[in-house]
């Protein structure tokens, strides 16, 4: 009775001269079940273009082939196929076939030999090399899936944000997706050559990390913490390839824990947290501001009480005659009181727009700072040298501006532990960048200068050099206060060390046109 796999459609090329052989033969196989598609043909030519077809479903089956024909020959039609990279089930056909011949032709790839005088072999074989066939398509489809599966997967994990390592038991990194490699800054494929290990790359993923208990090192084969196991991802610090550290975020899991504690795997993902922690920096910075703000709020309501005394005893000694040299300190000491006030104002509001605006003359500003510092520098030996050009009055909130000098020439007097030099030099300039034109004020002193790791923090709130006496607020107001004039302040500086002299230039630019609109003072 005819199988299941006899009933369906069958496309068969026969490879045969002789018609007679071949009307038997499709009589045979349509007697058995089979519903037959024959295309016979008797030259390599024509088998090439059966062969040659742009969709695989009209390949042939099965291909049936003569041993001997006058032009062809099986072995040659064997070849072809071969040589096409086609996987179709072949079955030499003769009518006479030695032993020797058949084995040479399974040799060369055929499935089977059936002679002509015995075609009741014909329909076990090909059944059999039809479900063979149809099995090694199906192994193929699947390793076609699995190959593209395996693709996709790697896809995936190269182009995922977080970083992957994979290690073996000895700490060998055995793979490094992009993302880990970008982060730690390695050349592609470097830290696959065995010269890094992850144990280097995260010291607290290395070999000589602490276990809790024995059992744990049973259980893991000596390297691995138990928290990891139970999923809990862990901060700490990885190592660049610049030697830098890197805040990061680690989850680590066994890839294989069944195996043999030498042939156990670790992969670790791993997340930068570098923004993280520079957004917690910034809110832990923004908090100690706001404490400020009460703070400033707390002291300027207290404050306000006696520098209303202070003016009125001012006002009324400038009713009495005092010698012109007194008058003259008298009006200084006027003009700082109000600065007084209005910087318990500005620090109570955390530094919003002062009342009012005003063409200034920047060299005035600056002669007012040097006269309320002139004690101070002569005490400490400072010499100042004035380098001042001609310079254009500007808009700005003058009470301001003179408080950025205040900040900046106090800095450089406080750079000369021994006395030095400080060197004022105000120039027109421009700012290239935008290319807006105004004045440029440069502060230089021959002090002790800073190191790289000051330079990057100077302006932000609360970073101070000077322990107790100061409060971290100084440049970073001032950098506020610039900034809101649309200029620039920039700091050069050079540490001085190894009987090499030190020093630092502050270099501030402020436009003639700031944007800044003159306003009346405030009722």
């Amino acid at each position: 009775m005819p199988s299941e796999l006899d009933k369906r459609a069958l496309h068969v090329l026969l490879v045969e001269d002789n018609p007679d052989d071949a009307f038997l033969l499709e009589r045979h196989l349509r007697k058995n079940g089979f519903t037959l598609k024959i295309e016979r043909v008797e030259t390599a030519a024509e088998m090439l273009r059966v062969l040659d077809v742009d969709d695989p479903a009209d390949l042939p089956e099965i291909v049936l082939a003569d041993y001997n024909l006058p032009n062809f020959s099986g072995p040659a039609a064997l070849q072809l196929v071969k040589a096409a990279g086609l996987d179709i089930p072949f079955i030499m056909m003769s009518g006479a076939i030695s032993e020797e011949t058949a084995v040479e032709s399974m040799r060369a790839g055929a499935q089977d030999y059936v002679t002509k005088q015995n075609l009741a072999r014909l329909v076990p074989a090909l059944e059999r090399e039809l479900r063979e066939a149809s099995a090694r398509r199906n192994k193929l489809a699947a390793e076609l899936a699995l190959r593209e599966s395996e693709a996709r997967f790697h896809r995936l994990v190269e182009a995922m944000p977080l970083g992957l390592l994979i290690s073996d038991s000895t700490g060998r990194i055995v793979y490094a997706n992009g993302s880990v490699e970008r982060l730690l800054g390695y050349a592609r494929g470097a830290m696959l050559a065995g010269e890094v290990t992850i144990g280097a790359l995260c010291p607290a993923l290395g070999p000589d990390v602490d276990l809790e208990d024995a059992s744990q090192t049973d259980q893991m084969g000596g390297s691995f913490d138990r928290a990891w196991l139970n999923g809990e991802p862990f901060e700490t610090v990885c190592q660049a390839a610049d030697g830098q550290t890197i805040e990061t975020l680690i989850g680590v899991a066994v890839l294989n824990p069944e195996s043999a504690d030498e042939e156990r795997q670790m992969a670790a993902f791993i997340a930068d947290l570098t923004l993280q922690k520079k957004s917690e920096e910034v809110l832990r910075r923004t908090e100690k501001l706001a404490v400020a703000g009460r703070l400033a709020a707390s002291i300027a309501h207290e404050i306000n009480n006696p520098l209303e005394a202070i003016t009125n005893c001012l006002f009324l000694i400038a009713n009495t005659e005092l010698p012109q040299d007194a008058r003259t300190f008298l009006e200084l000491a006027q003009k700082e009181l109000d600065r007084v006030a209005q910087i318990t104002v500005q620090t109570l509001r955390f530094y919003r727009r002062s009342t009012q605006t005003s063409q200034a003359d920047i060299h005035e500003l600056l002669e007012t700072v040097l006269t309320l510092l002139e004690s101070r520098m002569r005490r400490m030996q400072v010499e100042i040298v004035r380098d001042l050009g001609t310079i254009p009055l500007i808009l700005v909130h003058d009470g301001e501006i003179r408080q950025v000098l205040v900040n900046l020439i106090g800095n450089a007097i406080d750079a000369l532990h021994d006395g030095g030099q400080i060197r004022i030099r105000t120039r027109p300039s421009q700012d290239w960048g935008t290319g807006r034109v105004g004045i440029r004020i440069s502060i230089a002193d021959n002090g002790t200068g800073m190191s790289k790791a000051t330079l990057a923090r100077i302006f932000e709130p609360f970073y101070s050099t000077k322990g107790i006496t100061g409060t971290g607020l100084g440049l970073w107001v001032s950098k506020e206060i610039v900034d809101k004039h649309q200029g620039s302040l920039r700091v050069r500086s050079q540490e001085g060390r190894d009987g090499q002299p030190g020093g630092t230039v502050f270099s501030l630019f402020i436009p003639e046109q700031s944007g800044l609109a003159a306003t009346a003072p405030a009722a």
